[in-house]
């Protein structure tokens, strides 16, 4: 008797594994990265009747807008979610958000750098960023300075590299007055290191920039995908986006699905991107419709292919003597000597060359903030100063 509750149990458990996926990872969503709005014609800013069409042929696709609040508390159902996320604090997300997003009932998370809110011409001021936190727009940390969050930059420049982790989190709470909890990271970039820091700091996301949808709940809370809009992209993504909203969702798809975001492929993504490999992969992600997806491997270069040329009448090869063929043999057989460990020395000057820069670079923004200031003040007061003399004139006259 008891022989067989045991195997009862035992096949009841076996049948309750393979189910599992059924009743998990029923819940998802796309989260888009977009940065800037306008005219320019860099690939990262799109013009606001772009975006607008973007938004509302996804709607009319059937997706529904949802907030981060919305995700983190898990009210969000199905899979036909769509998450909208900002980086950089650019002035035109103001706009944004106002004549396009808020109709729409969208509320984006913003990732923002506060080295330059309210200090240069292009940036949102404090002000301007309270309001749309008010609005209910979720505020995330992109760094201070928009540092690569790489294990390198850490170990080059320790004190900058925390910086950008811990002094980020410190001024947007004081200045917003709220609990920063993610992090969007500068350029998709994150290490391990980093993401021990952003525990420590008391942050609880991270979003990086992985071609693959967002199942709920989180397999690394830490390593969010995002779809990259791009210029050139955009179209296509817009396109995908609305066939998968007619696919159903089968549970194959969740099974797929569910070994990609496994714990053992999260892991293997921690230590995604290496400064070698990045500018070459978001070139080609801008460049050829291609979403940024970080891993350890670095681009492989083509091969380069044998060029026979037929000789010409009067060409005589080089015929190569036997101590020629010799050395050439001996060169052949060196092993490639690796490259020499940076000085101490070296990495001062270096750490110091940095920091040099990152205070000049500080200053310059203040220099800028203020000539503003007496700009505006200038204007305001050539206007007061032409309306009066303009009322004293109009009365002599009258």
């Amino acid at each position: 008797m008891n022989r067989v509750i045991i195997k009862l149990s035992i096949i009841f458990t076996i049948v309750l594994t393979s189910l599992a996926p059924l009743f998990s990872q029923t819940k998802g969503m796309y989260v888009l990265c977009y940065h800037t709005f306008g005219d320019k014609k860099d690939p990262y800013t799109l013009a606001y009747s772009t975006l607008k069409v973007n938004l509302e042929s996804l709607k009319r696709a059937g997706y529904k807008f949802v907030s981060f609040e919305d995700v983190v508390s898990g009210n969000i159902e199905g899979t036909k979610n769509i998450l909208v996320t900002i980086d950089d604090g650019n002035k035109s997300v103001y706009e944004a958000y106002f004549s396009i997003m808020k109709p729409l009932g969208i509320k984006p998370v913003l990732g923002i750098y506060p080295a330059i809110i309210g200090r240069v011409h292009y940036a949102l001021t404090w002000e301007e960023l309270r309001r749309l936190s008010a609005e209910g727009c979720y505020i995330a940390s992109h760094g201070y300075h928009h540092m690569f969050l790489s294990e390198k930059y850490s170990k080059e420049e320790p004190e900058s590299f925390k910086k950008e982790i811990y002094y980020s989190k410190k001024v947007l709470e004081e200045k917003l007055g709220r609990k920063i909890e993610a992090m969007v990271y500068p350029f998709g970039v994150y290490s391990n290191i980093a993401v021990a820091e952003m525990k420590n700091a008391g942050y609880k996301y991270g979003l990086c920039l992985t071609q693959k949808m967002a199942y709920l709940p989180f397999e690394d809370s830490f390593a969010i995908p995002r779809y990259m809009i791009t210029k050139p992209n955009q179209k296509g993504l817009m396109a995908f986006f609305a066939k998968k909203a007619q696919e159903s969702h089968n549970v194959s798809t969740l099974e797929d699905s569910k070994k990609e975001n496994s714990p053992k492929a999260a892991k293997k993504n921690v230590d995604i991107v290496s400064l070698q490999n990045y500018p070459q992969r978001i070139s080609k992600m801008v460049a050829n419709d291609i979403i940024f997806m970080p891993d350890n491997k670095q681009s492989e270069k083509p091969k380069n292919k044998k060029h026979i040329t037929k000789p010409r009448s009067n060409f005589k090869p080089y015929i190569h003597s036997a101590a020629d063929l010799k050395r050439i043999k001996k060169e052949s057989k060196k092993d490639v000597t690796p490259s020499k460990k940076v000085s101490d020395q070296e990495l001062n000057r270096k750490t110091t060359r940095h920091t040099f820069f990152r205070e000049l670079k500080e200053k310059l923004f203040d220099i800028e903030k203020e000539l503003t200031a007496y700009i505006h003040s200038f204007i305001d007061l050539a206007a007061t100063k032409t309306a009066f003399v303009r009322d004293r004139i109009v009365s002599f006259f009258s």
